[in-house]
């Protein structure tokens, strides 16, 4: 993580660079490769201004505060960043998860119209993901729904679990 700090009509600090590098050097948990941090430090009367842009390993967030001293406005704009990068973070995490639940195949379905003469076909495409037959059972049953399409991961086949009238639960395998 490399960080750089500029300063804007004002002599360089060193006091204020390492406190600068204090706050943001505990953004390093967010980014698991390279981060850029790059800190504007600006005097304008009785105006101090501190801006960052923090890009790299798909992540790119800015923010910008306004203060009395300096101190406070780089307190509160680190504060602002973290933020913005947990709530990314947490996306990114959300994502992954969801996607990583879904079937593995396409599926098609058929439904009947009563004004159509012909059925309908909808195709629904989904994520491969192969799961053992242990998984596929626990998907289906936080899913809820009546069978689950997926690739086995020790077959590399196509297979369908489903509920069975009898309450069992059943395994096609092609």
């Amino acid at each position: 993580m490399r960080i750089n700090v500029t300063f804007r009509h004002t002599e360089p600090v060193e006091e204020l660079r390492d406190y600068v590098e204090k706050r943001f050097q505990k953004l390093q948990k967010y980014s698991d490769g390279p981060m850029d941090v790059n800190v504007v430090l600006t005097v304008e009367k009785f105006r101090h201004t501190a801006e960052v842009v923090i890009s790299g390993d798909g992540i790119r967030a800015a923010a910008k505060e306004e203060q009395g001293d300096m101190n406070s406005a780089i307190d509160i704009l680190s504060d602002k960043i973290e933020r913005q990068l947990k709530r990314f973070r947490d996306k990114q995490r959300d994502k992954k998860a969801s996607g990583a639940t879904v079937a593995p195949m396409a599926v098609e379905s058929v439904i009947e119209k009563e004004h159509a003469d012909h059925p309908v076909i909808i195709v629904e495409q989904m994520d491969a993901k192969p799961m053992s037959v242990e998984e596929a059972v626990n998907q289906l049953q936080v899913l809820g729904g009546n069978f689950l399409a997926f690739i086995n991961a020790d077959t590399n086949s196509a297979n369908v679990i489903h509920w069975r009238r009898d309450g069992s639960l059943g395994l096609i395998q092609s």
